[in-house]
Parts: C-alpha cells; sequence; structure tokens
C-alpha cells in the first residue's frame, strides 16, 4: 500500500494534465488486486550476436553471447536461460574457468565483469584498454590471460570466487608481438602461452615465478620462441599434446603448419646465431648449453630481455628445486623447434576461425563463405564432412570436451548451430530475426509465442524453453500483426497485400486472403470464435473483412480519409473499433440490423471519435467494458465501451513524462527539455482481469498504469545496453563535433567490406536490392508488448530481442504471507512427521519457501490428499494451485498432481467459480485466482498432449516386443526334447494367457495382495486343469509297473506346468 501511495504522489507530480474520472462508473474506485512486481525472466528473440562460444565440461551445455547478456543452452533438455547479470554493452569475449565456478565477460568498451557463475552474482569489474578481444584462463584457475592489441596482459583471478575488495590484480604486461594478438592458448602446465598474432607468426612466452619473488602470485616473463613459417596472418594455434611438444598453427590461406620440439638447445650469444645463420655453427660446441633470447620480439627491449635472463641465473638452484618438484612441464623454451609438414585445406574461401580437439586429433575449420569441415590431422590432412551452413562468415567454433558435437555461430545472420558430426545431425539450430522484432503475441493457453520481423518470418518460440521450434517464410514482406486464433490457428497481416493462416499442428500455410486492390495491410484482429478476420490497410483508407473459414472477402468498411493505424475486435465479437491518421475512431456493428446492408451505410452509421491527434493504437478490455486509446501526443483515454453514444472519456493519463528518458545522438539538445523528440507510446495490452494496461513503444520504457485508478504502477526499462542509441540519461556534449555526432561517423578506414561496416538490406526485399547502406546505432525501444493470458508473465518486442518477465521467477525462492515467531521449516517437518499434514502444509504456504513447499507437497501420503483438500481454507487456494503449476510444469509426479487437482475442484469448485469470474452487479474477479486457474490449465494441457505423444511413440515399440517374446518362447519350444515337447504342446500357450490375465489383473488392482493370491489360485487351477491328460478308455490292469510309470509323468508335467507359471507371472507382475 505504501508503494502505490507513493508511485500514484510520483505520477501525479509528473502529470501535466490531472486525471479526469467519470463520475459514476463502474470500478472507478476499484483497487488493483494482482501483482505487478515483475523480474526478468528470459530473453527469447536473441541467440547469438558476436564474440567467442564456449562448452561447459559436462559436454551438454553451450554458452552463447547475445548483446550484453550470456545465454546458457541446455543441449540434452533442449532449453535456454539468459543470464540475470549483465554488461554495460555488448559482450566481445568470455571465458569460464575449468572448475566453471567463475565467468569473466569483457564488452566492447574493455569493460570486464567476473561472475560467480554458479550463483549468478558479480563479484568485480575491472576496466581493460577498448579493443580486447580475447581472454583466457589458465588451466588451474589461477591467472587470466588478456590480449588488447599487441599487448598482452596476465591478471590474477579472485582467489576464493566470492566478493571482496580488490580481488584482481595486474601481474605482468607482455609486448613481444608486432601485429595484434589472433588467438591465446595456455599450455596444460598453466606455465606456458601460446600466442597467434596478425604478423604471420606464433610465439611460446613462458610465464614462472622468480626465485626471490616477494608475491605468491608474481609472474616472470623468459624469453620467448618465434615460430614463423606462415605468409598470411595466423588464425590459431594448438598444443597437439599434454606435454606441449607439438603445435598445429593455421593460418588465413588454409595452411595448417604442424611443428616438432627437437633435442637441440638453443644458442644464446649474438655471433653464435650469426654463425648458425650462415650455417658455419658447430652444433657439438660447448655453449650450446646456455638459452637464448627470443628474436624478433617487437616492443620489447632486447637488453631487458638478457637482464631478466640474467635475473634468472641467479635464482638458478631454486628454479632446479621447482623443477624437479613438477617433472612433466619440460621446458619448450630451452630447444630447437622445426616445421615438420605442412599440410593444406582445400577450399575455394579464406579461413575464418578453427578449432582442434586434442584427443581425438580432429580439426574443425570455418570458412568465409559459411562453409565449414570436419578434418583429420594424423597422418594427414583428409576431409570427414563439410556442410554450408549460410552465405555469411562462420565467426566462431567450439568443440565440446568429448570431441562429438561442434558449435558454430554467425553473427552476422545470429544464428547458432550445433552437430553431431558423426551422425550428421543437428544438435541445435536457432537462428534470430535479422531485423529486430515487431510483434509479439501469446496463445491462448500462454505457452507459446509468436513473433515477426521486417524480415518477413514468422517464428514460434516455447515460453518454458525458449527455443524456436518453427518458422515461416511465406510472406514477402514486413509483417505487421500476429493474431492466434486458437491454440493451433495463428494468422498474420503483412505488407505484401496478403493475410495468412498457419496450422499449427502441421506447421504449414492453409489460407491466403487478399484485398480486392493491391494494398499494404498494417493491422489485424480476430473475433473472439476466430470465424472473422479484419485487417486495416496502409495505403487505402478501407476495413477489409474476411470469412475464415470460406477465404471469401465478406465486406469492405470504409470511412476514414488517412490509412488506418490499428483495429480491435470488442469481446462480444459483433463489433469492432479502427482507428486512422485522420485522428478518428470509427465504432461498427458487424450484424447490423436494417434493410440497407451496404458497406457505405454502415460507415455512415458507425460511431466517430475525434481527438486532437493521431490514433496509434486502441484496445478493448477483456471484459468489455472500456476501450484504451493511445495518442500520438502521448495521452492514454478511457471509454466505456457499453455505451458507445458517449464520447467523453472516463480517465485520460498523460505518458509524457513517463515516456521520456534517454538521450540520443541524433538530437542537438537536452532531450529532458521541450518536447519528447519522437518518444511515444504506441502499444497497448490489457491485463487478463482489465485492471491494468501495459504501454510500450518508441522509448526505453515499459509502463504499467492501473485502468481505474489512472496512476502509475510500475516502470520497467527494457534493457541497460548502453551500445544501444537512447539509454544514456546524461547529455554527451563530447560526443558533438563540427561534422556531427561521433557516433554517427563513419571512422572505419579498411578496404574489407566485412570489417568497415554491415551491409543493411531494405526491410522485405529478398532478392535484387544491391545498395549498401551504413549501418548507425539501433535506438533502444519495445516495438510491442503483450500480456500473457495467465496474467503472471508479459512480454516485449524489443531492439535487444523478445523480452520476458514474470512474477515466479528462480530467484524468489523465499517469499512468504504470513510468519510468526514459531514458524520455521523445522517445524513444518515436524507436524509433517507427526502426521498433522494439514496443518505441515498450511505452514508451508504462509512460508512459502520453494524447498519447504516441496518437501512437504511430497510428503502428504496420497490416501491423505481428499482429507487435506476438504480442511484447506480458501485463502490458501491461489498459492496451492501454483504450486500444482510447478511440479506439473517440472513433470514432477504428474497423477498425484492430478489428483490433487481433482479433489481441490470438487471440494471448491464454487468458491472458484464465483471468485474466478465477473458478477452481474459489478463485483470484480479475482486476478490472482484467474491467473493461476490458466496457468494450471495450461500445464495440465501440455502434460496431456506430451502423455498422447509419448504413448504414440511407444505403441509400435511395445508391440514389438511382445512379438519378439511371443517368437522366442516358439524357439524355446522347438529346441525341447520330442518327449517335453509332446507334454507341454497343449497346455503351455493357456498358461501364457492365465499369467497375462493375472498379472493384469494385479495391475488393476494396484498391487493389491487378495487380488494377486486369488490370481495365483486360478493359475494353478488352470494349471492342473491343462495338465490332466484327456479321458481315456477304461483297460484291465495287466501290470502296476506301467501304471506307477504313467502317473509319476502326471506328476512331473504338472510341477513343471506350475513352476513355468508361477515364473512367468513374476515376469509380468
Amino acid at each position: 500500500a505504501t508503494v502505490s501511495v507513493l508511485n500514484w504522489w510520483v505520477s501525479a507530480a509528473c502529470r501535466t494534465q490531472p486525471p479526469r474520472f467519470r463520475r459514476g462508473a463502474q470500478g472507478a474506485g476499484r483497487s488493483v488486486t494482482m501483482r505487478t512486481d515483475f523480474k526478468f525472466l528470459n530473453l527469447c528473440g536473441g541467440v547469438y550476436s558476436q564474440g567467442n562460444l564456449l562448452f561447459a565440461n559436462s559436454g551438454k551445455e553451450l554458452i552463447s553471447p547475445v548483446g550484453n547478456r550470456v545465454m546458457n543452452y541446455d543441449l540434452v533438455k533442449s532449453a535456454n536461460k539468459a543470464s540475470t547479470f549483465e554488461t554495460l554493452k555488448d559482450v566481445m569475449c568470455m571465458d569460464l574457468t575449468p572448475d566453471e565456478t567463475l565467468l569473466v565477460m569483457v564488452d566492447v568498451d574493455g569493460r570486464a565483469l567476473f561472475v560467480n557463475f554458479v550463483a549468478g552474482v558479480g563479484l568485480e569489474v575491472i576496466n581493460l584498454k577498448p579493443g580486447t578481444r580475447l581472454v583466457k584462463f589458465s588451466p588451474d584457475g589461477r591467472y587470466l590471460a588478456v590480449a588488447n592489441g599487441r599487448q598482452i596482459q596476465v591478471w590474477s583471478t579472485p582467489p576464493n570466487r566470492v566478493l571482496q575488495y580488490r580481488s584482481v590484480h595486474l601481474l605482468k604486461r607482455i609486448n613481444v608481438c608486432s601485429g595484434d594478438v589472433a588467438a591465446l592458448k595456455w599450455s596444460k602446465c598453466s606455465r606456458y602461452l601460446l600466442v597467434s598474432s596478425e604478423d604471420c607468426a606464433v610465439r611460446i612466452i613462458p610465464l614462472r615465478k622468480p626465485a626471490q619473488a616477494a608475491k605468491e602470485n608474481s609472474v616472470y616473463v623468459k624469453p620467448h620462441v618465434t615460430l614463423a613459417v606462415h605468409k598470411c596472418p595466423v588464425i590459431d594455434a594448438f598444443w597437439a599434446d599434454d606435454a606441449g611438444t607439438t603445435i598445429y598453427s593455421a593460418a588465413a590461406d588454409r595452411v595448417l603448419a604442424v611443428w616438432k620440439m627437437t633435442d637441440r638447445d638453443r644458442i644464446c650469444d649474438a655471433e653464435t646465431f650469426k654463425k648458425k645463420q650462415v650455417g658455419e655453427y658447430d652444433h657439438s660446441a660447448d655453449d650450446a648449453k646456455k638459452p637464448l633470447p627470443g628474436w624478433g620480439n617487437g616492443e620489447e627491449d632486447e637488453d631487458a630481455e638478457y637482464e631478466e635472463c640474467e635475473e634468472e641465473e641467479e635464482g638458478e638452484e631454486e628454479e632446479e628445486e621447482e623443477t624437479t618438484a613438477r617433472p612433466s612441464a619440460p621446458d619448450l623454451t630451452a630447444k630447437n623447434w622445426q616445421v615438420k609438414k605442412k599440410l593444406f585445406l582445400e577450399h575455394d574461401a579464406r579461413l575464418q576461425t578453427c578449432a582442434f580437439h586434442q584427443q581425438r586429433g580432429l580439426f574443425f575449420a570455418g570458412f568465409k563463405n559459411g562453409v565449414f569441415g570436419v578434418y583429420t590431422t594424423i597422418p594427414d590432412v583428409k576431409c570427414i564432412h563439410t556442410l554450408s551452413i549460410s552465405e555469411q562468415k562462420i565467426s566462431s567454433v567450439a568443440i565440446n570436451p568429448t570431441g562429438e558435437w561442434v558449435a558454430f555461430g554467425s553473427s552476422k545472420l545470429g544464428q547458432l548451430l550445433v552437430w553431431e558430426w558423426k551422425s550428421e545431425t543437428y544438435i541445435l539450430k536457432q537462428q534470430s530475426h535479422y531485423y529486430d522484432v515487431t510483434t509479439v503475441g501469446f496463445s491462448p493457453d500462454g505457452a507459446v509465442l509468436a513473433t515477426s520481423s521486417d524480415d518477413g518470418k514468422v517464428k514460434l518460440w516455447n515460453g518454458s524453453t525458449g527455443f524456436c521450434y518453427a518458422t515461416f517464410r511465406d510472406h514477402q514482406g514486413p509483417v505487421a500483426e500476429l493474431r492466434f486464433a486458437n491454440n493451433t490457428t495463428l494468422w498474420s497481416a503483412s505488407a505484401d497485400g496478403t493475410v495468412r493462416g498457419y496450422d499449427l499442428r502441421r506447421y504449414r500455410q492453409f489460407r491466403i486472403l487478399q484485398p480486392p486492390v493491391a494494398a499494404q495491410l498494417s493491422c489485424l484482429a480476430l473475433d473472439p470464435s476466430g470465424e472473422i478476420v479484419i485487417a486495416g490497410s496502409l495505403t487505402e483508407p478501407d476495413v477489409y473483412m474476411w470469412n475464415a473459414q470460406t477465404g471469401q472477402l465478406v465486406e469492405v468498411f470504409s470511412g476514414h480519409d488517412g490509412p488506418v493505424s490499428c483495429v480491435d475486435f470488442h469481446s462480444s465479437g459483433t463489433v469492432f473499433a479502427s482507428a486512422s491518421w485522420d485522428k478518428t475512431i470509427r465504432i461498427c456493428d458487424i450484424y447490423s440490423a436494417g434493410a440497407d446492408k451496404t458497406a457505405a451505410a454502415k460507415a455512415v452509421n458507425s460511431e466517430a471519435l475525434r481527438f486532437n491527434s493521431e490514433v496509434v493504437s486502441l484496445k478493448f478490455s477483456p471484459d468489455g467494458m472500456r476501450l484504451a486509446v493511445l495518442t500520438l501526443s502521448g495521452d492514454l483515454a478511457m471509454y466505456n465501451a457499453e455505451d458507445t453514444s458517449d464520447v467523453t472519456p472516463l480517465t485520460t493519463i498523460s505518458t509524457h513524462r513517463d515516456v521520456k528518458g534517454g538521450w540520443r545522438s541524433a538530437e542537438a539538445t537536452n532531450p529532458f527539455k521541450g518536447v519528447n523528440n519522437g518518444r511515444f507510446f504506441k502499444s497497448i495490452s490489457w491485463s487478463p482481469d482489465s485492471q491494468c494496461v501495459l504501454l510500450g513503444g518508441n522509448s526505453k520504457w515499459v509502463t504499467v498504469y492501473s485502468a481505474a485508478q489512472s496512476f502509475l504502477l510500475e516502470k520497467f526499462s527494457v534493457t541497460n545496453n548502453r551500445t544501444f542509441d537512447g539509454m544514456s540519461d546524461v547529455y554527451d556534449y563530447k560526443a558533438s563535433t563540427e561534422a556531427g555526432n561521433v557516433h554517427n561517423l563513419d571512422m572505419v578506414d579498411s578496404d574489407d567490406e566485412d570489417a568497415a561496416r554491415k551491409v543493411v538490406r531494405l526491410p522485405g526485399a529478398q532478392k535484387g536490392d544491391q545498395g549498401k547502406r551504413k549501418n548507425t546505432r539501433p535506438i533502444a525501444r519495445a516495438n510491442a508488448v503483450v500480456w500473457s493470458p495467465t496474467g503472471k508473465e508479459w512480454a516485449a518486442a524489443t531492439t535487444d530481442g523478445l523480452l520476458l518477465y514474470s512474477t515466479e521467477t528462480d530467484s524468489q525462492r523465499f517469499n512468504p504471507i504470513s510468519l510468526s515467531l514459531g514458524l520455521t521449516p523445522m517445524d513444518v517437518y515436524g507436524e509433517l512427521e507427526k502426521g498433522n499434514h494439514v496443518l505441515a502444509l498450511l505452514k508451508a504456504l504462509r512460508l512459502n519457501d520453494a524447498v519447504v513447499l516441496q518437501r512437504t507437497f511430497y510428503g502428504i501420503p496420497p490416501q491423505e490428499v481428499p482429507f487435506v483438500s476438504d480442511n484447506l481454507p480458501t485463502d490458501m487456494l491461489v498459492p496451492l494451485l501454483d504450486v500444482l503449476s510447478r511440479e506439473l510444469h517440472a513433470n514432477h509426479q504428474i497423477e498425484r498432481c492430478l489428483r490433487w487437482a481433482c479433489h481441490l475442484m470438487n471440494r471448491h469448485g464454487k468458491y472458484i467459480q464465483k471468485k474466478a469470474t465477473a458478477t452481474t452487479s459489478g463485483a470484480p474477479a479475482d486476478g490472482q485466482l484467474q491467473a493461476s486457474l490458466k496457468l494450471l490449465h495450461s500445464q495440465v494441457v501440455k502434460r496431456t498432449l506430451d502423455l498422447m505423444k509419448l504413448t504414440e511413440q511407444n505403441k509400435h515399440t511395445l508391440g514389438f516386443l511382445d512379438a519378439t517374446s511371443t517368437l522366442a518362447w516358439k524357439v524355446r519350444e522347438e529346441a525341447k526334447p520330442p518327449q517335453e515337447a509332446e507334454d507341454s504342446t497343449l497346455h503351455i500357450p493357456q498358461l501364457g494367457h492365465a499369467a497375462r490375465a493375472a498379472a493384469a489383473n494385479g495391475d488393476a488392482a494396484n498391487g493389491d495382495a487378495a487380488s494377486a493370491s486369488e490370481a495365483e489360485d486360478d493359475m494353478d487351477d488352470e494349471v492342473e486343469a491343462a495338465a490332466t491328460p484327456p479321458a481315456a478308455p477304461v483297460a484291465e490292469p495287466e501290470d502296476e509297473a506301467p501304471k506307477a510309470a504313467g502317473k509319476k509323468r502326471k506328476l512331473v508335467a504338472k510341477g513343471s506346468a506350475k513352476k513355468v507359471v508361477k515364473k512367468k507371472a513374476k515376469r509380468a507382475a
């Protein structure tokens, strides 16, 4: 209540016009009952932006940079999760320690963020120089190597992985390269760095502590080794073995060099070095034992290198002790290196990126034309497989620890692939929209999201996993609007002049609707039944109506004088409203009575509302009582939708102050003075309970307003990424120059088109666009917002992608409802052990901790569920329904959750029906209960579909197993001796059917002992009946011996048959 009052005062102070309430309106004093404490949940629209890819040690998780966040992809469960921590700008490079506890992310400005990867908590931020492209942790996790241009820096890492003051220290700067560093690799012993650079050379740089080191983490740089044989810039180099005696280096001209360490020692003095160059050096000389400082060291002084060598010779004895303690790490700089062989990759394009798997000896190469290849390196290079990903270059390659999966990322297309090269199948195949996401829509059950963009594609996303599982490419122009008719039907309107319907079960297009004249469609709406489709035109001032079943054009509504901006249907399905740039709104009844039913008559008789500014969006509330109208001037007006003759708004909310914020580079003055400079809201979405309105538009803010009380409830920033324009709240005077803003100038001086600028195509132009345009900074905005049908989530189509916000996030574990002094988790567990299940569940719900709730929920026996449901207070229904939804979503004991749901509905059905629906007297519906019911219903439907799919997939497998068991029994019977087979041929098949029937009876009775014993008795009776031979003619006995032998055979046959039946019954059970 305090927060609501404060928000009201803030919004009232920022409002230029006082709100106007309509006296006597229903719900004018209604309070907001739904939760508005939304937190960031996930990012669906982005897949990969730039930088390197990382595999976890398990090989089943992939980490990909997306904007200023990282995405964690679970390749087994097909799910992704965006990080809650973020950098100030786009991530340029990142790395993860071998123990997976520390993650470092470096943005384009050189700010490095150290994060505890397990807890998701930022530890420290250090400022590196802009242009840092590579970071690499040492195998022991103690050091971090950073490449910034030609310079290499070595830093210490936070030792305890906890938040502390100045836990990261710079240890050494190394300047040995004459070109920019292209790749960094640590040796397994964490004592050597393998550096690849654009000066066509590879260097081995030793890092070892000096004998007289004062600090524990100090690093000492010895003379390095330079390996130069390439004629093009080196892309990457790899250690081929753990000892580090073999090195592979790959250059841009597709040359793969193999280096071997020889037995010859390196020489030290310059005179002997000159003799070696002219071929006059004798390798048996005594002075060959002395090490040689590295040559071609770029900026570093040779005298300083010699001085460091002398310091090392002073501590020679202590270094020998260190070497003795670590015999597995040979001195890689004491011997000479030579090229054993050169290998060539057969391909037409230049090498862009590569990776090497040491255990398998496989080399993975990505080329600039979008093709990647898998090669063997032992004994020679041989191509195993090639695959064309796209027409653009491959930006990054990563291999999982087992070497079975390889991940590729293309930054230009936002494409991410994980390929299993053995079976030649995709493990992961995701791609984001080429342009910004413009529209978004939720399915009626809230499980599926649909997005579209100016690239003409429509994508379907799983809301729970965040994966895109279907893409439609039928439109030839930008998609303007998306609407779900039901859970299996989706409609889209495009600027190509078509409305297309998609079947989400078969994933195909089933209907195309076109206006009678060529027109660009700008908006779309469906009636509640999904049988009528209307669309507005951008080039013609008309609204077109089709029959969705037949695809025929029904009506053409005219009356506007300008392009139609938006249309929407009333919840009754008989009335729709259309808005235009002519500053009017027209409300039409599609089933109006009268003799004259022409479109012209309906246009004249339609109600018109006039405004002082252009109308950009309108939306009817779900309960059909209000009509929200948003204008270009920033006013949000609420009208009475039940009485269209009243043109006086119920409430008017001014959004001028709420939409402001964020300086843009195109603005010459301070954005906080004067007009909004193009900032306005353009998208409206009602909450399911019709109490709140969600607004988004050409601004970085998304706001939530109370529809009845007309004050600001919450305000969210769609992103904190300062790479986008319009994020900084401080006017940057330093960026203003005589030529214009620095951020809008083309400062790149390069002949390479890819390095200079990004080629921007015309939106919707898939072929024939040869123009090259300069790519400016994208502006942070929310193009569309939509509320989930459950009311607990909302989505925003932003420049950063599709953002999901929810009130139920993983971080909100402890949210108590009502606490007392003695209410603790141990108290809950104590009541559970005593058998007080009702009291234990009530205390767990009041404590509202996820771990305690889960343990209590599964600690209640199934037979106690009816009793607990009958004694549950009604105020605890919403928390318990949320628990059921979470457990169904996690696939935990579905039958138990369904039993709970059935008993709750049977016991509290009347109360739920009364509270979840609005009454005729004007009493509002319970928004929280309504949202919980919708969420539970969606999870039940989802689990039902999953079980149906699972049984359908395993139907033939079960049939195959049954046929195999029958065939195996026949084979065993045929393999028996003739006498035994003759005795058992008649009754064994009958015994098999009896055993199956007994097992089925036992399963149906859920393991009841009485039913099992009865089934066993029935089987024994069948055994006796089957084992008894048919009656033979009575004959006088000639001898007693044959009679005894016959009885013995009968008893043996009867006993063996009983054993067979018991064994089969046990197996069936």
